[in-house]
């Protein structure tokens, strides 16, 4: 166990070379050192009285002394960290103010690619300023560390809420996607395609309980910006640069069009993605569970998912008729705003006060156990991550050929008839051979 035997004299040097705690509070630290008896106890004990947090002082313990301080930001936790990079809750020093903090590992700030995906998300998020989107507050770089400070956003994404509570109200989960919509809709004004529409970009803000919860879209990080021409106003040249039959996304809820052309896409493959994301909050399982990245494209492209309201007795047909619309194959026939979206979904959105309440369930104690995750790897400069992006709370991936792992839902699941299961094993081995033959996608973990 890391940190099992530092000694209090070693955790208190440790604490005074990180510069997290301040001439005044040194003092207490040296007070509640002399009833400590190792370093554990005393870590303890400052995560009790607030001098540090539960991350803090399992870095401490594991030996850490630096990275805790980035420009004017103090690092108070990890929230999220996977293919794409890292992200951290930190707090301005002077202004006390949370914010979170989207890190580029140094080691690929030399080269020209990633320098340019990261000036691209800064100019992407300093466009966006809507109630319904992560507001980004400023960039900048502190040595050889490149960031992005984000607004922090006190609550779960949907894809925490779900595997926790199970899926939603069917009320709460329209007043959700609607929020989304809206949130969209601004960005599609503003000539932006967010690409990677997904529960766990979706965040949730807690509010007192009369006005309930606000969602947050998290993450253009993968938007195409989109500069009107007098040729096509719905295409642009400021596209984030990736390879020739390229896929970036997640692929159980990507769109059959960004599957086969990364830089084509409208706001229409985000309404799909939407779509698959109703879905999700609505039965606690993907449109097209199982298989692999490939096999789940296919679907996408060739197969429609089983209406809901055959999967859930209490949704209504035309709650079952609007995600039928969003996940349509042809763009054309989807809805063609996030506004149209957003009315259509307002008769039926209801703010569930149950739902609100397990939002407020309060964070675990300090306990032993506590100082068990892996801190070495914690800011580890030699990761190999790309553009920091908020992602599930426990650290795992979404790359592209991954399927998400939920708690079984209560609600019946579908399987495909030994037709259609034969019919999709005939698909996926034509795929196979055409991706031999050099016209399969290049995966792009993300």
């Amino acid at each position: 166990m890391p940190g099992q035997h530092v000694d209090c004299a070693t955790f208190v040097a440790r604490l005074r070379e990180s510069g997290l705690v301040h001439d005044e509070q040194l003092a207490a630290v040296d007070q509640l050192a002399t009833a400590a008896d190792r370093g554990r106890t005393l870590a303890r004990a400052l995560v009790e009285h607030g001098l540090l947090t539960r991350f803090q002082a399992e870095m401490l313990l594991g030996g850490r002394t630096d990275g805790f301080i980035l420009g004017q930001y103090r690092i108070l936790e990890q929230i999220g960290r996977g293919g794409m990079g890292r992200v951290f809750k930190a707090e301005h020093v002077t202004m006390n103010r949370v914010v979170a903090l989207k890190v580029l590992a140094p080691n690929l700030t030399r080269t020209e690619r990633a320098k340019m995906m990261f000036q691209r998300e800064v100019r992407a998020a300093a466009k966006l300023i809507h109630p319904n989107i992560v507001t980004a507050y400023d960039a900048n770089q502190s040595s050889d560390r490149h960031y992005l400070v984000m607004e922090f956003v006190d609550g779960p994404n949907l894809q925490e809420l779900v595997q926790e509570h199970g899926p939603l109200p069917v009320g709460q989960a329209s007043e959700f996607i609607r929020q989304a919509a809206l949130g969209l809709q601004y960005a599609f004004e503003m000539g932006m395609v967010h690409r990677d529409i997904k529960p766990a970009n979706l965040l949730v803000q807690k509010q007192s309980p009369g006005n309930g919860f606000q969602v947050k879209i998290l993450d253009f990080g993968l938007a195409r910006l989109q500069e009107p021409t007098e040729d096509s106003p719905h295409s642009g040249q400021d596209s984030i640069p990736a390879r020739e039959h390229s896929v970036m996304g997640t692929p159980d809820y990507l769109s059959p069009e960004q599957a086969r052309n990364l830089h084509s896409v409208d706001i229409r493959s985000d309404l799909y993605s939407l779509g698959c994301t109703f879905f999700f909050l609505l039965t606690g399982q993907v449109p097209f569970p199982g298989g692999t990245a490939l096999e789940k494209m296919v679907r996408h492209s060739s197969e429609t998912p089983i209406p809901v309201h055959q999967l859930r007795a209490d949704i209504s047909l035309e709650i079952s008729g609007i995600i039928q619309r969003l996940v349509e194959k042809d763009p054309a026939r989807r809805f063609q705003t996030p506004l149209e979206l957003a009315r259509a979904l307002e008769p039926h959105c209801h703010v569930d006060s149950e739902t609100f309440a397990a939002l407020n369930t309060a964070a675990p104690e300090w306990s032993a156990s506590t100082a068990d995750s892996p801190w070495a790897e914690i800011l580890d400069e030699s990761d190999q991550s790309a553009l920091a992006g908020t992602l599930p709370a426990d650290g795992s991936l979404t790359p592209i050929s991954s399927s998400i792992v939920l708690r079984p839902s209560p609600y019946r699941r579908w399987q495909p008839s030994a037709q259609k299961r034969r019919w999709l094993t005939w698909a996926i081995a034509a795929a196979a051979i055409a991706t031999a033959a050099g016209i399969g996608a290049l995966l792009i973990v993300r």
